[in-house]
């Protein structure tokens, strides 16, 4: 009876009526103040773009990368997710699977769970860690300066350097399940406002691409997703939409990753009103996805 008795007031309050602030409904969906889908035409190229503001912490994002203890997928933890009042922006394939295809390629944590203590040497430069709080950060691991700030790191300023020293990486890990962090390991095409790809390190292999990048615009933090309809190799891909990101948007990019676009190619964007946006369409069922990269409203 509670629940029918909400689902009249949230039909009532989706209506032309003003929303009392005291009232909150589920999957109401975003606030488009904070949310910007759009499909934009430069160099001859076109890009489909989603950029978040993150002023206000509104928006947030969270990976799942294996199954819980419970033996739920991926994808059925997602679901959960997504029905429990989270006005979902968009999910996509997140990093690589290894051999098994059961298990994203490098060093992966899931919610302070160790889930792949395997570091990947010469290749995926990036180590991505979303924080609990919904934040997304990036450390280029050839530099070996990653600092961790907060009172699970027994040396509050130490730079570790887990790719040369093995007390180091011991020493992230069991930082990572304090603050029930999540990391995995991907490629890094831009760090610091500079491409760090080139044709000699980067798949020939054609497709579309698909990237997340972070940085400022006019000032502001945003996390933006530029998917690339033209085929096209790692390095070109990359190259194209970092020239887009500099000089159509004018953004100081801090990094860009790369989202897999080839096995798990999964990606579903909804429209504020929670409807799904047919602008992005990956070419797999989610189902299909060994991890999963979501951003949500909150």
């Amino acid at each position: 009876m509670k629940n029918s008795i909400l689902l009249i007031i949230c039909l009532f309050l989706n209506s032309s009526y003003i929303v009392p602030d005291s009232i909150k409904c589920p999957n109401l969906g975003y606030s488009s103040d904070y949310v910007e889908i759009s499909t934009v035409h430069y160099n001859g190229e076109k890009y489909n773009v989603i950029s978040m503001r993150r002023e206000g912490n509104k928006i947030k994002a969270k990976y799942f990368a294996a199954p819980d203890r419970l033996g739920n997928s991926v994808y059925e933890r997602y679901t959960a997710f997504k029905a429990k009042y989270k006005d979902v922006i968009l999910v996509s394939s997140g990093t690589y699977m290894d051999q098994s295809l059961t298990t994203p390629e490098g060093l992966t944590i899931d919610n302070g769970i160790p889930v792949n203590n395997t570091l990947i040497y010469g290749k995926m430069d990036a180590l991505v860690i979303v924080q609990a709080t919904g934040g997304v950060v990036v450390s280029n691991l050839n530099d070996g300066d990653l600092t961790l700030m907060d009172k699970c790191n027994s040396d509050p300023g130490k730079r570790f350097d887990i790719r040369k020293s093995t007390w180091d990486k011991d020493e992230f890990i069991e930082w990572a399940k304090c603050t029930e962090a999540t990391v995995f390991q991907t490629h890094l095409l831009v760090y610091k406002n500079q491409l760090k790809i080139s044709p000699y390190n980067s798949s020939t292999k054609s497709q579309e691409r698909r990237f997340l990048a972070v940085g400022k615009e006019d000032g502001e933090v945003k996390h933006v997703v530029v998917h690339c309809p033209t085929h096209s190799t790692l390095y070109e891909g990359a190259k194209k939409a970092f020239d887009f990101l500099l000089d159509f948007k004018g953004m100081e990019v801090t990094f860009m990753i790369n989202l897999d676009t080839g096995y798990q190619d999964v990606f579903e964007l909804y429209n504020k009103d929670g409807s799904l946006n047919r602008t992005i369409i990956g070419k797999e069922n989610l189902n299909r996805a060994v991890n999963l990269l979501t951003y949500y409203y909150q």
